[in-house]
């Protein structure tokens, strides 16, 4: 998504198709058209016709078509989460919800010409918390090497569909960056473990929201 962070040969071609599985849902789904709107840069530098599937309504008919992203309406939705259940005693099972958060990249009609409505692509709040416990798995590999032991690779690994909100979580943080993306790695002490904790803000100059996730413990030898 723009970043310049690479980390050669992360993982094994097993693991590679299963993270490619709920990585590249998220990233042509409600990250797709904010990415081609904003000109970030993919992996494949040869580009076809930019278009994407929208759900509608015209002549009072429901519709599944592809439009060009030029002429819809672009919008950057993605989830207010409270802090990781682990943070505050929490259910691992039970999220802290706190809404959404929108912003509007183009201007004009908030339907296509010719649509009575117009409906943005379904977020999977599941295989949204993978996306990010993807991001800080690998983050806190490569900050912290064999310094930690992980805790997120059954939710990158597992289909199930039980999200680990003890896990992955957010923060209240409105202030606009002048960085694309923001992420940096702490240490957090709760119930007398040390937790490696990952600060990942997506689009981090739009104002976007913050998600903390624990990436692992951290032994005593460690600190």
């Amino acid at each position: 998504m723009g970043g310049n962070l690479i980390i050669e040969e992360a993982a094994c071609q097993q693991c590679e198709r299963r993270i490619n599985d709920f990585e590249q849902s998220i990233l042509k789904t409600i990250l797709y058209a904010p990415r081609v709107h904003l000109g970030i840069r993919r992996k494949r530098r040869k580009r076809g016709h930019d278009t994407i599937k929208v759900q509608g309504k015209v002549a009072g008919k429901d519709v599944e078509i592809f439009l060009p992203i030029k002429n819809i309406p672009v919008l950057l939705f993605l989830l207010r989460l409270g802090p990781p259940g682990i943070l505050n005693n929490r259910p691992a099972d039970v999220a802290e919800m706190e809404g959404a958060w929108v912003a509007h990249l183009t201007s004009g009609p908030p339907v296509p010409a010719g649509f009575e409505a117009f409906a943005s692509p379904i977020l999977d709040t599941y295989k949204f918390c993978q996306f990010l416990a993807k991001i800080a798995h690998c983050f806190a590999v490569d900050m912290l090497g064999d310094e930690f032991r992980p805790m997120l690779l059954d939710v990158i690994k597992e289909e199930a569909r039980a999200t680990r909100y003890d896990l992955i979580g957010g923060m209240r943080n409105d202030a606009v960056s002048e960085n694309l993306h923001e992420l940096t790695l702490s240490r957090y002490v709760g119930n007398g473990v040390d937790y490696a904790l990952v600060s990942i803000r997506l689009f981090a100059n739009l104002g976007a929201p913050t998600y903390l996730v624990v990436a692992g413990s951290i032994p005593p030898a460690a600190t």
